[in-house]
């Protein structure tokens, strides 16, 4: 047995206000074994920003979700992997979602359109 933690953000921040911004009250972390298809899932409270999972030492790919208090998803789904758990090392991922949609920073721009402006340069 293996464990893998994963960090998220939100636009690579960690404050509870940008989980109230996407009206997330958690996150879905979905791990899929890649030799034989088993599906670990957790769900842990978006404000967290981390959590750690025991699996079996192998290969897995996944993905992680914001969702509201019904379960239900405020986010795409982003990739978590592919990573290898192993029995004597800590496997870490970090995953950054892209600011809700319009949810402002201190320009007054909206993160995606702030991109698409960098992109432009």
């Amino acid at each position: 047995m293996g464990f893998v933690t994963v960090q998220w953000a939100i636009e690579d921040k960690t404050d509870a206000s940008q989980c109230k911004a996407y009206g997330a009250s958690a996150i879905e972390l979905m791990l899929i074994n890649t030799e034989n298809n088993h599906v670990t899932r957790q769900v842990v409270p978006c404000e967290r920003f981390d959590t750690s999972v025991q699996v079996t030492t192998d290969d897995y790919v996944g993905t992680i979700t914001l969702v509201d208090e019904n379960g239900r998803p405020v986010s795409e789904p982003l990739p978590v992997g592919p990573f290898e758990v192993s029995g004597s090392e800590q496997t870490t991922r970090r995953v950054s979602f892209p600011a809700a949609e319009g949810q402002r920073d201190s320009e007054g721009q909206r993160g995606r359109d702030r991109q698409r402006d960098r992109q432009r340069r």
